[in-house]
């Protein structure tokens, strides 16, 4: 058995895909599937090409990438559901709202797990599923971000300069929310 993550944004095309291949390039062995999907997810396309010039950059090789829809079943089939924004963590609470629990923004995961100390044992499926309630427990508890403080900005039709900031953004809230898994981050992607 296996622990699943959905990364969600708008279209599927930049900080959704850009999160599901930096997360997979970083969780080395770990027991984990991860997936990506759109709340308006433009069925088919590649990463967009700013935001896939970024990631070669980093040695991630996005060609193979076919954005898609976000559904139901995949929000209740996975473990954790990441979000690039509020917004679609609204989308996704709405569409299956009894996953409220596991269903975060990325930056906002990160940030309730930052001080959670790293696990002892090696990790399981389980073992990260009492890891994302421990997680959730945290809210209330640990000081919010400011509105808007745990969103990463849409860099589609924005260039170059938005599309290295997008990806800088997830990919430091990736290895935040690796961390906050208990898991270490695997630094073969730069």
């Amino acid at each position: 058995m296996r622990f699943s993550v959905l990364y969600v944004c708008t279209g599927n095309i930049c900080r959704s895909p850009a999160a599901e291949l930096l997360f997979r390039a970083r969780i080395g062995a770990a027991p984990v599937d991860v997936a990506s999907a759109g709340t308006s997810g433009l069925s088919g396309h590649d990463v967009d090409l700013p935001t896939a010039t970024v990631l070669r950059e980093l040695g991630v090789d996005p060609s193979g990438h076919a954005a898609r829809r976000l559904s139901a079943r995949m929000i209740t089939d996975a473990d954790l559901v990441l979000t690039a924004a509020g917004t679609h963590r609204s989308s996704a609470v709405q569409l299956e709202p009894l996953t409220f629990r596991r269903t975060f923004t990325m930056r906002e995961f990160a940030r309730l797990g930052r001080d959670m100390p790293a696990a002892d044992e090696p990790a399981t499926a389980e073992s990260l599923r009492h890891r994302v309630s421990a997680v959730a427990a945290r809210r209330g508890i640990v000081e919010p971000a400011p509105p808007g403080g745990d969103d990463i900005a849409d860099p589609f039709g924005a260039g170059m300069d938005a599309a290295r900031l997008a990806v800088s953004s997830v990919s430091e809230a990736v290895d935040g929310v690796i961390r906050a898994l208990g898991l270490v981050v695997v630094r073969s992607v730069s």
